[in-house]
Order: C-alpha cells, then sequence, then structure tokens
C-alpha cells in the first residue's frame, strides 16, 4: 500500500497528502509519516511545492484531529469501549489514558510529536471525556505543526536518503524522539558556546585592564 500512495503524490499531489493525513489521524493503517517525509523529497526533486505540501498535511492533521475529536464527543464512551475489543486498540488506549492522566494537556502535544502512534487514540479519548474542544485543539494544533514541519523538512533536505528515512519512520517514535534529541542537543550546544565566549571574552578583558596598569603606580590605583 505504501508503494501505491507514494506512486500517487507526482499526480495527486496534495490531495493524497490531505487526505492520507486525514484518514490516518482516524486510526486507519496508512503509512503517514513516511508519505510526509516523500512529499519533502519530491518537493526538493521540484515535483511538488514544499510550502503547499506542509499545509496540505497540515491541514489534513487538523481535520482529522476535529473529527476524531467530535465523533468521540457524539459517541461518548461507548466508542472506546468498542475500540477496546481490539487488542491492539486497548493497548494504545490504556497508554494514552495513563499518559493523559499524568500529563494533562501536554499528553496531547506528545501524542502529536514523541509518541506520535497515539495520536489518534489521544483525540478519540479526550473527545470521550468531555476535554474542553479549546484546549484540545490548541494543543492539537502546535503538535500537529511540530510533526509536519519536522518530517516534511527532513525528506527536504535528505532527499538522497528517503529509503533509509521512510524506513526509519515506520517506527514513528523512534523517528520523531531522534529528531527531538538532535534538537535539544543542537540548543545544548550552542548554548554553552555562547557562555563559553561570553566567559573567554571576559577573561581577556581583565587581562587587557591589567596590561595597561602601570606598576610604577599600582599602589596608588
Amino acid at each position: 500500500m505504501s508503494d501505491t500512495i507514494l506512486a500517487l503524490i507526482p499526480t495527486y499531489g496534495l490531495w493524497v497528502i490531505f487526505f492520507t493525513i486525514a484518514f490516518g489521524c482516524l486510526a486507519i493503517p496508512l503509512p503517514g509519516s513516511m508519505l510526509v517525509i516523500a512529499s519533502g523529497s519530491f518537493a526538493a526533486a521540484g515535483d511538488i511545492d514544499l510550502y503547499f505540501a506542509m499545509a496540505a498535511a497540515y491541514g489534513g492533521y487538523i481535520t482529522g484531529d476535529q473529527t476524531a475529536f467530535r465523533i468521540a464527543r457524539i459517541a461518548g464512551p461507548g466508542l472506546l469501549e468498542r475500540f477496546k475489543k481490539s487488542a491492539k486498540a486497548e493497548a494504545m488506549i490504556t497508554r494514552a489514558e495513563a499518559l493523559l492522566k499524568k500529563r494533562g494537556v501536554i499528553a496531547i502535544l506528545l501524542s502529536r510529536t514523541v509518541i506520535s502512534p497515539l495520536g489518534p487514540w489521544m483525540s478519540y479519548l479526550c473527545g470521550a471525556a468531555g476535554l474542553k474542544w479549546i484546549f484540545f485543539t490548541l494543543a492539537s494544533m502546535v503538535g500537529a505543526a511540530v510533526w509536519v514541519a519536522g518530517y516534511t523538512l527532513t525528506g527536504y533536505f535528505f532527499a538522497d536518503r528517503l529509503s533509509e528515512l521512510t524506513s526509519l519512520a515506520s517506527d514513528g517514535l523512534g523517528f520523531v524522539a531522534a529528531f527531538a534529541v538532535a534538537i535539544v542537543a543542537a540548543w545544548w550546544l550552542r548554548t554553552s558556546w555562547k557562555k563559553y565566549k561570553e566567559k573567554t571574552a571576559g577573561n581577556d578583558t581583565g587581562e587587557c585592564l591589567e596590561s595597561k596598569v602601570d606598576p610604577i603606580n599600582a599602589d596608588i590605583l
């Protein structure tokens, strides 16, 4: 299925991206992360526009999130019980429940970035649990933006490594976690370097002032 969907991008482009991501947010098993990485690679090759691809992915994500939330809000907790008849779905919902109980609204953001496989189940859970729409939507929008930008730009800048990236993306947690670690590491290195430069500059200034003191008049100063 993955190869078939990827083959449709140059022809149907934005619609394929939009609907694949939207249906994926409803817990329908589609290769959303692989598709978004591939869309970045196609953009690098000039087959589609990068910003349009990102907009289509983001629009699909928000549409799918809102649809899942609304379905669960209308259907109520009984919907989750029906989902739990599947052992796999039950395990994911249980993880989502534990994360939401522990982290609150932050759990929504985490389920769209570092723990992205929980995303669809988190949407259903929030809707069924009666979480305020505004809290869900704000966290969902921020998380979706991070997810889309991370995957699309990775595919764009590393287009020549598409096969390796899509293979890694099949384990969404591992890929996004690695991306997050890279961002944190880059921030830490930048901060450490700035502190080192400031310290070095301070030492140099002190040395310069000392060199300007006249040994004869040192006691007076």
